[in-house]
C-alpha cells in the first residue's frame, strides 16, 4: 500500500514537480525554513538524543502503523524538497520511512512532528508553538498541492 503511495507521488513530481516548484516557491522556502527551526529546538533541548537512544534500546516509536498517516501530497512536498524517497523497509517492524538514522522524510505529519513521549521533559507549550509553524506550512502546501492535482489528473490514471 504504501509502495503504490510512494509511486503515485513520483509520478505526480515527474509531471508537475517544476511547475510546484516554481509556484509555490516561497511556501516551499517558507516550510523549509520552519522544519529547520522544529530541529534545532529539538537539539538545543535534547530531543534527538532521547529518541536516538530510545530507538538504540527498544526499537523507534516509530511502528509499521504510522506510514499509514502519509498520503501521496506530503510524499510530493517531500520530494518538492529534495527528499530521496526510499524504495524499501530498513526493518520489518517500522515505519516504511525509518532508517537507520531516524525519519527519512523531511517533511512529516503532525503526530510524527508533535508526539513526545513520557521520556522526553521539555516544554512542550514551547515546543508545539515552534512544530505548528512547519505543521502550518505543511497543511497550506498541502491543500495548494491536492487541489493542483486533482484539477489536472484524475487519481485512477496514475495507479
Amino acid at each position: 500500500m504504501i509502495e503504490r503511495r510512494i509511486s503515485f507521488a513520483e509520478k505526480i513530481y515527474d509531471l508537475f514537480g517544476e511547475s510546484l516548484s516554481r509556484k509555490w516557491k516561497d511556501e516551499l522556502r517558507k516550510l523549509n525554513e520552519a522544519i529547520d527551526g522544529t530541529w534545532e529546538f529539538m537539539c538545543s533541548v535534547g530531543i534527538t538524543d532521547v529518541c536516538r537512544q530510545c530507538a538504540l534500546e527498544t526499537g523507534s516509536c516509530c511502528k509499521r502503523w504510522v506510514e499509514y498517516i502519509y498520503d501521496e501530497t506530503t510524499l510530493v512536498i517531500n520530494l518538492l524538497l529534495g527528499v530521496d524517497l526510499p524504495k524499501e523497509r530498513y526493518r520489518d517492524d517500522l515505519c516504511f520511512f525509518c532508517g537507520k538514522n531516524g525519519c527519512r522524510l523531511r517533511a512529516r505529519e503532525g503526530a510524527c512532528v508533535t508526539y513526545l513521549c513520557d521520556k522526553i521533559d521539555v516544554d512542550r507549550v514551547k515546543f508545539n508553538r515552534i512544530a505548528s509553524v512547519e505543521l502550518g506550512y505543511l497543511s497550506l502546501l498541502k491543500v495548494k498541492i491536492r487541489r493542483f492535482i486533482d484539477q489536472r489528473v484524475p487519481r485512477s490514471s496514475l495507479r
